[in-house]
């Protein structure tokens, strides 16, 4: 009998990682986005890298996995790296009015 505390879904990681590959193959992107945290994408990003630009976004506090690092001027070239912050979503939020709709008074 084994007992686990933490368990894991792979799926989202097998399928960011293979789209990425797939759309990398088929010439269908100029460049790519990653928004993940997650060091068991380090293969296809630093392989992507090598081909198109690639932004990354981490989306949980802390730092960038060491394995998802790398340089702006590696592969491809022009490489960045963001961390959203809390004004990144209070500063945009949709206008009082957009197209005849109104949001929400409580946004």
């Amino acid at each position: 009998m084994v007992s686990t505390l933490h368990q894991e879904e792979k799926g989202p990681d097998v399928n960011v990682a293979s789209h990425l590959l797939i759309d990398l193959f088929e010439h269908s992107i100029d460049a790519a986005v990653v928004v993940s945290n997650d060091s068991d994408l380090k293969f296809p990003v630093h392989f992507a890298r090598q081909h198109v630009r690639v932004g990354h976004i981490n989306p949980h506090p802390g730092y960038f996995a060491g394995d998802l690092t790398g340089r702006p001027d590696e592969g491809k070239s022009g490489h960045w790296w963001r961390k959203p912050h809390t004004g990144d979503f209070t500063t945009r939020q949709t206008p009082e009015e957009a197209g005849g709709y109104r949001r929400p008074e409580t946004w």
